[in-house]
C-alpha cells in the first residue's frame, strides 16, 4: 500500500507565527510578542499547492501559534487556501477578536474556531498575564455562534492547580452560549508549563477532574466536554481510547518552515523531517517521518500491563534523552487505594480503634486521624463546659482524598470575627488564614524526608489540600446547618469544588458531617475516645 494511502493525512497544523500578546504560565511553548515570524503568505501558499497536488485537499488545516490574529496576512492566506479546497479552522486565545475580525472570518471561509479559556477572570487573566482578556472573550463568544457561519465554535480548557476547581462554574457560565464543544485537557511539563511545574495537577486533583468531565457529560445539561489528545487515562474517562497521531495522521509546517509532528514535541534535529523552503511537503509526507511510524516502545514500559494501549503515551512528552516518557500515568492509574491508606494508617497507630458516625450508605467516608482528632478534641474541648468553647468556634480541615475515603491530617484554628454564643461572622481573612498555614504545611511537607501519606506504603506524593471546616453549635442540642452555614457551604463548595462542612457540639461532644449540594450527611470516621 502506498505510503500516502497507509498514512492520510487528515490534520496539518501551520504555525503562522510564534508573536504572542499573552505569556502564560500554562504554555507549551514559551512564545511572547518578541517571537519569530519567518515565513512569507506565499511560501505558505506554495506549500499548500504542493499538498494540494501530492496528498489532496481533504487535510483539514489547522491555523495556530504565538497568536495567529497579530498576523496581518492571515486573511488574505487563508482566503487563498479556501479557494483552493481546504478547510479551516484557528485556535486564539481570543482576546484579539473584533466585530471586524469576525466579518474577516467569513470572509476567508472560516470554518471552526477553538478558544483558550482557562478558568473564570481573575484566574484566566492572571495565568495568561492579560488584563481584560476574559471579558473580551465572554463578549467574543456569542457574537461567533449568532454569526452563524462556523460550523464548531470551541473552547479549550488547560486543567492546572489554580483553575481546576473554577470548571464546573465556568461550564455552567458558558451553556448560554450554546458551544459546541469544550476542549479540556492537563498541564504538562512542558515550555513555559515547565518553569511553573508548582502548578501541575496531583493524582488526587487528575481524579477529581476527570470524575467531573464524566459527570458533566452524563448530566448532559451543556457542550459535550471532550478531552483533549494527551494522555492515556486508562478507564478514568467515559469511552475514551486513547492514541497519539504524530506522524500517522497528524503534521504541522512550523513558523520557520520546518515540517514537522504536532508542535508541542520537542523540536529536536533530529526529528525534523524537511523544510518547505528547500523540500516538498508531499514527498516528504510519503517517504518521511519513519521515526514516528515505527516507533518502538521504550524499554521501561516492556513489562506495563498498558503497554499496547499507552505505547508509551503521548510524543510531546517523551524525554528522547532517556528514551521514556517525562511521566508516567500508570502512576496514577496504580496508585494505593483505601485499604493499603487503612493498613498503612492501623498500622502505624496499633492502639487506635475508630468509630463511624451514622451517615448515608453511598456517602463519601470523612476520616479523622488520630492526631489531628486530639487536636480537635483540645480545642473543642470536648464533652465539656468550658469558657473557651462557650462560643462558636472554627478550624479548618486539611488532608488528602484515596478513592472514596477524604482524610484530614491536619487542622488550623480560625475563628470568624464577633463571635457569640451561636454566631460568628465569616471574613475573607479566614481564608487568608488557610491559604498561608496550607502553603507552610506543603513546603514542610515536600522538604521532609517523609513524603509518604501515612507510611512508605502508601506513598502518592500528593500535597495537602483544603477538605472543609469543622466549627460548633455551642447552644444546639442537636446538629443543625444555620442558613449562614448553608450560605458558607454552597460558597466553598463553588470555591474548591468539593467540601465538608463539620459541625460540632462540644458539651455533648457530638460531630456530624454533611457534603455535596444536597446537603447530605457524609460517613464521619473518628477514633474513639
Amino acid at each position: 500500500m502506498p505510503e500516502a494511502e497507509k498514512y492520510p493525512l487528515y490534520t496539518l497544523l501551520i504555525e503562522v507565527t510564534q508573536k504572542c500578546n499573552a505569556a502564560c504560565e500554562q504554555c507549551g511553548s514559551r512564545c511572547d510578542i518578541h517571537s519569530e515570524e519567518f515565513l512569507s503568505g506565499e511560501q505558505i501558499l506554495a506549500a499548500l499547492r504542493d499538498i494540494k497536488e501530492k496528498i489532496g485537499a481533504y487535510t483539514m488545516l489547522n491555523v495556530t501559534g504565538g497568536e495567529p490574529l497579530l498576523r496581518r496576512d492571515l486573511f488574505e492566506i487563508m482566503t487563498e487556501a479556501t479557494a483552493m479546497g481546504f478547510e479551516w479552522g484557528m485556535v486564539t486565545n481570543g482576546s484579539l477578536i473584533t466585530d471586524e475580525v469576525i466579518g474577516k472570518m467569513r470572509q476567508s471561509g472560516m470554518k471552526t474556531v477553538t478558544v483558550s479559556l482557562d478558568g473564570l477572570r481573575e484566574t484566566h487573566d492572571a495565568l495568561r498575564h492579560l488584563p481584560g482578556g476574559w471579558d473580551r472573550i465572554m463578549t467574543a463568544l456569542p457574537k461567533l455562534k449568532k454569526a452563524g457561519f462556523l460550523d464548531h465554535v470551541q473552547i479549550t480548557f488547560t486543567a492546572n492547580r489554580r483553575n481546576v476547581y473554577e470548571f464546573e462554574e465556568l461550564y455552567r457560565l458558558l451553556r448560554p452560549v450554546g458551544l459546541d464543544s469544550v476542549r479540556v485537557s492537563v498541564m504538562d511539563p512542558i515550555g513555559r508549563g515547565r518553569d511553573n511545574a508548582g502548578l501541575l495537577l496531583t493524582r488526587e486533583e487528575i481524579l477529581y477532574f476527570t470524575g467531573l468531565v464524566n459527570r458533566l457529560n452524563r448530566e448532559g445539561r451543556g457542550p459535550k466536554i471532550v478531552w483533549g489528545c494527551p494522555h492515556y487515562l486508562g478507564n478514568l474517562l467515559d469511552g475514551r481510547r486513547f492514541s497519539c497521531f504524530a506522524g500517522i495522521y497528524t503534521a504541522s509546517i512550523l513558523y520557520n518552515g520546518d515540517i514537522f509532528v504536532c508542535p508541542n514535541v520537542p523540536r529536536r534535529q533530529e526529528l525534523i523531517q524537511g523544510n518547505i523552503l528547500r523540500d516538498s511537503f508531499g514527498e516528504v509526507w510519503r517517504n518521511g517521518f519513519a521515526v514516528f511510524r515505527d516507533r518502538r516502545l521504550p524499554p521501561k514500559c516492556g513489562g506495563c500491563p498498558h503497554k499496547n494501549a499507552c505505547r508509551g503515551d503521548s510524543l510531546h512528552t517523551m524525554d528522547f534523552d532517556k528514551n521514556e516518557p517525562l511521566f508516567c500515568y500508570r502512576d496514577l492509574l496504580e496508585a494505593p487505594g483505601e485499604q493499603a491508606y487503612q493498613d498503612a494508617l492501623f498500622a502505624r497507630h496499633p492502639e487506635v480503634s475508630f468509630c463511624e458516625i451514622a451517615g448515608e450508605e453511598d456517602a463519601p467516608r470523612l476520616l479523622i486521624e488520630p492526631e489531628a482528632f486530639d487536636f480537635i478534641r483540645r480545642y473543642f474541648h470536648l464533652g465539656k463546659k468550658h469558657p473557651q468553647s462557650m462560643y462558636e468556634q472554627q478550624m479548618a480541615l486539611i488532608g488528602f482524598t484515596v478513592g472514596d475515603l477524604s482524610a484530614v491530617r491536619y487542622v488550623i484554628p480560625c475563628d470568624g470575627a464577633l463571635r457569640a454564643a451561636d454566631n460568628a461572622i465569616f471574613t475573607n481573612n479566614i481564608l487568608k488564614t488557610v491559604d498561608k498555614e496550607l502553603k507552610i504545611i506543603n513546603n514542610n511537607y515536600y522538604g521532609s524526608d517523609d513524603r509518604t501519606l501515612p507510611g512508605s506504603e502508601c506513598d502518592n506524593r500528593a500535597p495537602m489540600r483544603f477538605l472543609g471546616f469543622i466549627h460548633s453549635h455551642p447552644t444546639q442540642s442537636g446538629l443543625q446547618y444555620s442558613t449562614g452555614d448553608e450560605a458558607i457551604h454552597y460558597r466553598m463548595l463553588k470555591r474548591y469544588g468539593s467540601y465538608f462542612g463539620v459541625l460540632v457540639n462540644p458539651a455533648d461532644a457530638t460531630m456530624g458531617a454533611y457534603y455535596g449540594k444536597e446537603l447530605r450527611q457524609a460517613r464521619l470516621i473518628v477514633p474513639e475516645t
